[in-house]
């Protein structure tokens, strides 16, 4: 039977990878931005936020109202750092 503690630690590893996968999310928008600059596009794209909710939906089972609200926050973040670098 696992502790407490263990439960934690599996917690901190998660959190330590969740982490690590935003910070490569937000490097690549950086990125991204840049591609954007360079070839006149605008930093907002709907469609494209449209798709990636849509993809939220159909990857989440459960907690799937909650994982959107962070997502939305993930766009919007997202969308700053490509305004203001």
């Amino acid at each position: 039977m696992s502790s407490l503690g263990d439960y934690r630690k599996k917690i901190d590893c998660i959190d330590r990878k969740i982490a690590g996968l935003l910070k490569s999310r937000f490097e690549t928008v950086k990125k991204i931005s840049k591609f954007k600059n360079a070839h006149k596009l605008k930093v907002t794209d709907k469609q494209r936020e449209l798709k990636v909710i849509k993809n939220i939906r159909k990857y989440s089972k459960s907690h799937r109202k909650f994982l959107i609200g962070i997502y939305k926050d993930i766009i919007n973040y997202s969308k700053k750092l490509q305004k203001h670098g």
